[in-house]
């Protein structure tokens, strides 16, 4: 019986002999194998950046890097599995454990690089405390390889603290801080953060609990001075981290005191609102006060400037009444000077004639009020006193 195959491009077959030999054939082509068994087998590829882990079955391994690919022999091969490199970045590296000769040693690679494993080699796998999702830290949750040498940062809540006087407060803290020396975080530690937290706690628990709670909210932001987490900073640098802050985000205390908290808060607030609406409200009185003693002060003015313009212009009158009068007055005496003076001349005319003026002046005076007659040939003076 003769079997007739045919084999396409891309494809592989293992054909079995009747005498217990085998071959692999790769397409293209057509087998006529009379009494053979003929089994398809698959082909792994590893692109670039990649590489096949190879176990044979004699029991070692090769890794083949890529770009390549090997047809799975069964009776060479266990298992073909491809992998992918390794990229690092610049602020990125591994640490690679090699075990030759019975004897483990290991080594840091820093990146930037692109690491692909020898058989012999291993990667430390770490485990340290993570969050869990629910803003609590636990042990195993951040599970990685690649190390991180930039500075990086963590949020960490110090629950339960008491200060003096008993008040129970939950302290958020963010912590900065960078890798600088990966073979004495290797020997001394297997946690950096488990160390923090321990740290951070003891430091957090020795500020809080030498004051009352009122202290407490005074004093807080010393827990952002770098100085206030001495077991923090030397704990970092005996494990090779280096702390660069420590930022204070707060406290939290329990529903009861947070409520008297708020309450005094909700208090002071109104009683801050309460005096600066009084003293607003003694503002507006005093300027209202103000404008009105201002607008006292410019009537008064207005006033006094109309009282000053009122007698200015009395004076004025007045003056002119005087001058006004002064010169009637003038008139009248000049007047009656005049008419003395004629009187005068006439007098002395009639006297020039003999005429006697006496009797003239009677004359005139029909009614005269009264008559004093001096009688007498006496040449003495004459003295003459009437009382008014």
């Amino acid at each position: 019986m003769i079997f007739q195959k045919t084999i396409q491009d891309g494809q592989a077959v293992v054909r079995w002999n009747r005498n217990g030999t085998r071959d692999i054939i790769i397409g293209p082509q057509t087998l006529f194998s009379p009494f053979a068994r003929i089994e398809p087998i698959h082909r792994v590829s590893a692109a670039e950046n990649s590489y096949l882990i190879i176990n044979y079955t004699d029991g070692h391994t090769e890794h083949m890097i890529g770009p390549c690919d090997v047809w799975f022999d069964p009776l060479l091969h266990q298992s073909i599995t491809p992998a992918k490199a390794i990229n690092l970045d610049a602020h990125e590296a591994i640490v690679i454990y090699n075990e030759t000769a019975g004897e483990v040693t290991h080594r840091v690679l820093n990146g930037p690089a692109v690491y692909i494993p020898i058989p012999t080699e291993c990667l430390h796998k770490f485990r340290w405390h993570g969050d869990n999702g629910k803003g609590k830290k636990v042990p195993g949750a951040l599970r990685f390889e690649k190390l991180r040498v930039i500075p990086d940062q963590m949020y960490f809540d110090v629950d339960g603290v008491r200060t003096a006087d008993e008040a129970l407060i939950t302290a958020k803290l963010m912590v900065f801080f960078e890798l600088v020396d990966i073979e004495k975080m290797l020997c001394e530690t297997h946690d950096p953060i488990a160390d923090f937290i321990n740290a951070l706690t003891a430091d957090v628990i020795r500020f809080v609990g030498a004051f009352d709670f009122e202290e407490f909210k005074t004093r807080a932001p010393e827990l952002n001075q770098l100085e206030t987490y001495r077991a923090l900073t030397e704990g970092a640098d005996r494990i090779g981290y280096r702390i660069h802050k420590v930022v204070y985000r707060g406290y939290v205390a329990t529903d009861k005191l947070q409520a008297m908290h708020d309450n005094a808060i909700e208090t002071r607030t109104r009683l801050v609102l309460e005096t600066e609406i009084e003293h607003q409200q003694q503002e507006l009185t005093d300027l209202k006060q103000s404008r009105e003693h201002e607008r006292a002060a410019e009537q008064r003015n207005e006033q006094e400037r109309r009282l000053a313009h009122e007698l200015e212009q009395m004076r004025q009158q007045h003056e002119q009444d005087l001058s006004f009068k002064k010169q009637n007055q003038d008139t009248e005496r000049r007047h009656e000077a005049d008419l003395l003076k004629l009187q005068q001349e006439e007098w002395n005319y009639l006297k020039e004639f003999g005429v006697d003026l006496t009797e003239v002046l009677v004359a005139k005076e029909h009614n005269p009020d009264k008559t004093i007659r001096l009688d007498g040939g006496v040449q003495a003076p004459i003295h003459l006193h009437e009382a008014v």
